[in-house]
C-alpha cells in the first residue's frame, strides 16, 4: 500500500512541477524555450546558460525556494512513510524518481516537449544552473525507482 501511495503522491508532484514550468515558459518564453548548447559527456554542465532570460532577484529567490521546497516535500514524505532509515531512503529514492520521470511525461503531454531525449534542459538551479540532455534525468529516474523498489520489496 505504501508503494502505491508513493506512486500517487509523486505522480501528482510531477504534474504540479510540470504545470509550474508550463506557466513559466508561457510567461517568459512565449516564442518557445530552447537551449542551443549541446552538453557532451558526462552529459551535464554546471554554470551559466546564455538562453536563460535574466529574472528579477525576487523571482530567482522564489524559484530557488520552490526547488528547495520540492526536495523538502520528498524528504518529509519519505520520513513519514518509511519506518527504518533504509526504508526512508528507499521511499525518498522512489518518490524522487517517480516525480522527475512524470514531470517529463506531463511536459510531453501538456506542451509536446521535449522533442527528444537529446533535447537540452535546465535540471536544477541550486546552487547554479545544471543543464544536459533530458535523457539523463529520465535514465537516472528509472534507475533510482528500481533501486528504491529493490530495497522495499
Amino acid at each position: 500500500m505504501k508503494i502505491l501511495v508513493s506512486f500517487i503522491f509523486a505522480i501528482a508532484m510531477g504534474f504540479l512541477e510540470a504545470a509550474v514550468v508550463v506557466y513559466l515558459r508561457e510567461l517568459y518564453y512565449s516564442n518557445g524555450f530552447k537551449i542551443s548548447e549541446k552538453v557532451k559527456f558526462p552529459f551535464i554542465k554546471f554554470g551559466p546558460v546564455a538562453e536563460l532570460k535574466p529574472f528579477s532577484k525576487k523571482l530567482i529567490i522564489t524559484e530557488l525556494g520552490r526547488e528547495f521546497a520540492t526536495i523538502i516535500m520528498l524528504v518529509t514524505f519519505a520520513i513519514l512513510v518509511g519506518d527504518k532509515l533504509i526504508s526512508k531512503i528507499a521511499y525518498f529514492l522512489l518518490a524522487f524518481g517517480i516525480w522527475d520521470l512524470f514531470y517529463y511525461i506531463f511536459l510531453k503531454m501538456l506542451i509536446n516537449w521535449p522533442e527528444s531525449f537529446g533535447t537540452t534542459d535546465v535540471f536544477f538551479l541550486i546552487p547554479v544552473p545544471w543543464i544536459g540532455p533530458v535523457g539523463l534525468p529520465i535514465t537516472c529516474s528509472i534507475v533510482i525507482i528500481i533501486i528504491g523498489l529493490i530495497i522495499l520489496i
